[in-house]
């Protein structure tokens, strides 16, 4: 079943921000990064893909999210990273007031390149509003509700990046570091966590196929020695 886009009536995004957002409005933020690789045994010259998603609850006046890998010569400096997002926030004016909603789907994807010496992404608000349900929840739900950023409501993490790995990296295990700060009026916290993925080797690579053919010739060279043997006692 595909993921359905998120988007809303006018009647809906009214609801939403007479009942729910008021909800969370106040809330002094608190949020946790998970990020994981989903490509982990990759060659040199190969992308490693990074899904970063955010659990937690409350709207940061400012935040960033930033990755740092353990190596410098692991990343292709001259290939540009990419970022895919497609969570954003919709503004519109109405009655009389300025009423916000997210949005999300595979229309809205967006692709954005990133410098490859170090990565630095700011979030819009988007990805820390509450994912719409409707009829409106009542409530612990209602007032601790799922955000966007914790799920994949469009078929992508909500923080989707790219990385080219260097041809010249040498082979072994290596972490991306992702660091989330955010800010709420005169307080910043930050939330750590980090990717583990392994550059393999030509053996790595092709172990099998050695240890699969040597097996064979040790097989035959064993035939062989046997047919001698019994031909020529």
């Amino acid at each position: 079943m595909e993921p359905k886009d998120i988007t809303l009536s006018d009647d809906n995004i009214k609801e939403y921000n007479d009942k729910v957002l008021p909800s969370i409005n106040k809330i002094e933020p608190a949020y946790s990064v998970v990020a994981r690789a989903t490509t982990y045994n990759i060659k040199g010259g190969q992308n490693i893909e990074i899904g970063v998603y955010l659990t937690g609850l409350g709207i940061p006046d400012a935040n960033k999210l930033v990755l740092i890998w353990s190596s410098p010569d692991i990343i292709d400096t001259s290939s540009k990273g990419i970022f895919t997002y497609c969570i954003k926030v919709v503004e519109k004016d109405l009655d009389n007031k300025k009423m916000i909603a997210p949005i999300a789907g595979t229309k809205f994807i967006e692709h954005n390149e990133l410098n490859p010496y170090g990565i630095t992404v700011f979030l819009n608000k988007g990805y820390f509003l509450p994912y719409p349900k409707f009829p409106i929840p009542k409530g612990d739900e209602l007032l601790t509700p799922s955000i966007i950023a914790e799920g994949t409501p469009h078929g992508y993490a909500p923080v989707s990046i790219s990385l080219k790995t260097s041809r010249k990296a040498k082979a072994g295990e290596y972490e991306i570091n992702v660091v989330f700060t955010y800010r709420f009026k005169n307080v910043i916290k930050q939330s750590p966590d980090k990717v583990k993925f392994h550059i393999s080797s030509w053996w790595d690579r092709n172990q099998w196929w050695i240890i699969t053919a040597g097996t064979i010739i040790a097989f035959i060279l064993l035939v062989l020695t046997v047919i001698f043997t019994v031909l020529d006692p």
